[in-house]
């Protein structure tokens, strides 16, 4: 019976001393972030079978449990993700919406800079002082401009540089739970629930810049960890690597992808989620999108500028040269293509009409069987805007959204191959000044169209006109065809597209010139009339003007570009450009703000939840410690028992 007794103690005192300990251990890490309560399972021993009745051996402790909820850690993890994706969204959109706020008034000071120089200019027309104002604030423009795009394509670059360091990052964890995970199948049960709980803490913290989804294995084993929409980061013992590469086609859009090893697997950039995928976003939708805008401002104001100096006379007596250098100059059109690698194709875009520039990427299909060409364009919204086919022996010249794809050729048939197009990414960056002398700048107007006019095109005469005199320019009732008349009503002998002399030509005209003809029935290219022209709409031009003091004609048409509804297909003016800009970050920062509240309110419940479940309540502790102390010391009253009934046993005998 003593030894009973003994053996009933013993398995009490190391019951309680174990519970004891684990009360310590909990008490110890209250403070431990990501530290799981743990608590003692105790049973009781198995019975022994002795003169038909069961008698109980004592207690022993089964397994520590480590209190834990997997759909609370599952929100904690989701919410950790989606808060860190706001916080990241609103800490660049605040960077972005203060450069944009400063910048646009920079921007804009200057332009309307230049037009109150244009506007002095034109009460002295002739005077060099003023005339060299103008130039100056022209310049001043550019610059603007150029230090706008500039800083913008820093931003890019610091977020591709942000991608990799953040990647850096991801890939570190991703190894600590693998290596993780070997300790874990490595170590005793009863050891592994601090190892679970930095496995989740882990976890928790790659949740932070991007999705995380953890597929438990048995014990709770994190066998696998899943990133973006299905990519695979941990696998049992095994982890991948994330890596930056170069963006197909342009290289500056880098992407992030996983390396198993065998496959380099680029991830959707809408499914990373997290700091990742905000900066993804952000690059895309704002530094990107700003780039554009920025751009397409860049042309709108330099094209419409150097359009009104070609329809004028300058001090001089010339026809009017380009203030700001040629949008469509040759160089400019070819970087607005970007070829798919080994391409052989050769592609160049104009900037026909301003009004209707879009910004984003357009995607060109083009296809060819060596007979016909086929192309297929798509906007940025990823709506088709065009789908032509084109006999490949004709030239292959493709007219929307205000562009001029020129198709110089294509790879070799059968071939097909997708373009990018950037109509306006590059405009800020390749906006300078053309003009140098202060009597380059065209006062005098040589070109006016009819006040009915409802399209957008505009006419300019061309330096290598033959011919003098007054011309209107016509288009017809059905918008398909042009005439030009001399001031006697008289229609003039044109060359069409094939060589051939016409009165009525096809519109729009192929590379914007009306040839006249000449006494040979040779083709002059006398006026160019861009795209945008609607039925009915009329022009007139002064071929061989006279010099005229004092015109101030053509600054006058200048100064109405500073309020002119010219941009955006007729909806904003040039400098209303910018102030959309400004005004759509500030929204966008505004929303991030307000995500990033609503999504604090979500992380705050699932960490409270998590707490519930998980976290130490001292309170209970203490009591479980004079619990667990009572009964260490009640079973060593069991033992004295036993030892004092053994010595009187001993001594009875």
């Amino acid at each position: 019976m003593a030894l009973d007794l003994l053996n009933i103690g013993m398995s009490g005192l190391r019951t309680s001393q174990k519970q004891l300990n684990v009360t310590s251990h909990n008490i110890s890490n209250v403070n431990t972030p990501g530290y799981s309560r743990q608590s003692a399972e105790q049973k009781a021993d198995d019975a022994h079978w002795i003169g038909g009745s069961q008698y109980g051996t004592g207690a022993y402790i089964d397994n520590v449990r480590r209190a834990y909820d997997q759909f609370a850690a599952r929100e904690l993890t989701q919410s950790t993700t989606q808060l860190h994706q706001a916080n990241e969204s609103h800490a660049q959109l605040a960077v972005m919406d203060e450069f944009i706020s400063n910048n646009a008034s920079k921007t804009i000071t200057s332009m309307n800079d230049y037009y109150d120089s244009v506007k002095s200019l034109a009460d002295h027309p002739n005077d060099l002082g003023s005339r060299k104002a103008v130039l100056e604030n022209a310049s001043l423009v550019s610059q603007t401009v150029n230090s706008t795009y500039d800083t913008l394509a820093g931003m890019q670059r610091d977020v591709n540089d942000q991608l990799v360091a953040t990647v850096d990052r991801v890939n570190t964890l991703g190894q600590e739970i693998a290596t993780l995970n070997k300790r874990i199948q490595e170590n005793p049960a009863g050891e592994k629930n601090d190892l679970f709980d930095k496995q989740q803490s882990l976890i928790n913290e790659l949740a932070q810049y991007t999705k995380v989804t953890a597929l438990k294995g048995r014990d709770n084993l994190a066998n696998t960890v899943i990133i973006g929409d299905g990519q695979t980061l941990v696998s049992g013992t095994e982890s991948s690597r994330l890596a930056v590469i170069p963006g197909e086609p342009d290289p500056l859009q880098t992407q992030v992808a996983v390396d198993d090893g065998h496959n380099t697997t680029p991830i959707s950039t809408d499914s990373l989620g997290g700091r990742l995928g905000a900066m993804v976003a952000f690059r895309r939708d704002v530094v990107e999108r700003s780039l554009d805008e920025v751009g397409r401002m860049a042309i709108g104001f330099a094209g419409q500028v150097n359009t009104i100096q070609r329809q004028g006379l300058d001090l001089n007596g010339e026809q009017g040269q380009n203030l700001f250098a040629d949008i469509n100059d040759p160089r400019a059109m070819a970087q607005r293509v970007i070829k798919p690698l080994g391409s052989a194709a050769d592609l160049a875009v104009a900037i026909d009409d301003v009004s209707k520039l879009q910004v984003g990427d357009y995607q060109l299909k083009a296809s060819t069987d060596g007979v016909n060409n086929t192309y297929q364009m798509f906007n940025a919204k990823g709506d088709e805007v065009l789908n032509q086919s084109i006999q490949a022996t004709d030239p292959q010249v493709i007219q929307v959204d205000g562009m001029t794809i020129d198709v110089n050729s294509l790879s070799a048939a059968p071939s097909s191959e997708t373009f990018t197009i950037r109509p306006v990414r590059l405009g800020g960056a390749q906006m300078s000044m053309n003009a140098t002398e202060a009597s380059d700048i065209a006062a005098q107007r040589v070109v006016s169209a009819a006040e009915s006019n409802q399209g957008s095109a505009q006419l300019e005469p061309l330096s290598s006109a033959q011919v003098t005199g007054n011309y209107q320019v016509i288009i017809s009732n059905t918008g398909d065809t042009l005439s030009v008349f001399d001031d006697q009503g008289t229609k003039q002998i044109l060359i069409d597209e094939n060589g051939a002399p016409t009165t009525d030509l096809n519109y729009p005209v192929q590379g914007n010139a009306i040839n006249f003809a000449d006494a040979m029935n040779n083709g002059v290219p006398t006026l160019a009339l861009s795209s945008g022209a609607l039925a009915g709409d009329a022009f007139s031009v002064q071929l061989g003007a006279a010099k005229a003091e004092g015109d101030n004609s053509n600054l006058m048409e200048m100064q109405h570009l500073q309020t002119n509804k010219s941009m955006n297909n007729g909806r904003s003016s040039v400098i209303d450009l910018f102030q959309n800009l400004t005004t759509d970050v500030g929204i966008q920062k505004m929303n991030a703000e307000k995500f990033g509240q609503i999504s604090q309110l979500d992380m705050d419940a699932a960490t409270e939840r998590v707490a519930s479940v998980s976290g130490v309540n001292l309170d209970e502790e203490a009591a479980n410690l004079m619990k667990f102390q009572q009964a260490y010391m009640a079973s060593s009253r069991i033992m004295s028992v036993a030892r004092e009934t053994f010595d009187t046993l001993m001594r009875a005998v």
